[in-house]
């Protein structure tokens, strides 16, 4: 069944709404073939090279995206640069291309409600309020206390990963957990006044580890890329409640080398 493009740009932004869009970010179209009938689309966290291959290869006129395509404003389009052949080939092949970054953040059943879910917290609370008044991150109640090493081996299961890394003053056992999706190391000091447990984050440097531990938190940071992958597969499920397509995702992250892949 064929859709138009605008019909999804319309249901993504109803979920997502641009208006929770931080100002520093650019959420929403990065290219648009107004007028295209849409009957397959990818969804993938970041637009790469390998995304343009698969929407090229499975006939896609739509992608979807986390993080933009463009943050900063674009001053040429080279075909011998790397944005700039993606931006080529996208264009070539008619692809509209939608990203719901920071308005997915926020969103109900987005990034921090997803990961919230998967850590099964209850009494689920807005972590930072931000200045136009909706919240990033979230702060909840695990289930009941569990123990660290126990806490630590049941996230690795939920993000369907083996390393971590953990800074900060470690405890016996955690009950009370803030959370970020992507780099929420801005809110440290937020999950410290909700006098949390743990905090739960990727891009986390040295020193805010060290104000972790000075203050009694435990950092969890599982990387950017894996502490927002969950949210690929949110979008194809809300989409496909509404929507007849073939969705198509991708979660390989195509900028950390496994060791063992060399």
């Amino acid at each position: 069944m064929h859709y138009k493009v605008e019909e999804i740009i319309r249901f993504m932004e109803n979920w997502a709404k641009p208006e929770y869009e931080e100002d520093w970010d650019n959420s929403g179209v990065q290219i648009l073939f107004e007028n295209s009938e849409i009957e397959n689309i990818v969804v993938a966290l970041d637009l790469t090279d390998e995304v343009v291959d698969m929407a090229i290869e499975k006939n896609v006129k739509l992608i979807i995206t986390h993080h933009p395509m463009f943050f900063n404003g674009l001053k040429s389009i080279r075909s011998d640069e790397y944005i700039g052949k993606n931006v080529i080939r996208l264009i070539e092949n008619k692809i509209t291309v939608y990203s719901a970054h920071t308005t997915l953040d926020i969103a109900e059943e987005g990034v921090n409600d997803t990961i919230s879910k998967l850590l099964n917290l209850r009494e689920v609370k807005g972590l930072y309020k931000t200045e136009k008044g909706y919240y990033i991150g979230r702060t909840g109640l695990l289930e009941k206390e569990m123990p660290l090493e126990e806490f630590i081996e049941f996230l690795k299961l939920q993000f369907n990963i083996n390393n971590l890394r953990i800074y900060g003053k470690l405890k016996e056992s955690v009950k009370k957990v803030s959370l970020c999706g992507g780099a929420g190391a801005d809110f440290i000091r937020n999950a410290i006044d909700e006098k949390s447990d743990i905090y739960f984050t990727g891009d986390v440097k040295h020193h805010e580890g060290q104000l972790a531990y000075e203050n009694n938190l435990i950092i969890v940071d599982i990387g950017h890329y894996n502490s927002e992958k969950i949210i690929v597969e949110k979008i194809k499920e809300k989409l496909l409640k509404d929507f007849k397509l073939n969705i198509y995702t991708t979660l390989k992250n195509s900028y950390e080398i496994d060791v063992d892949d060399i």
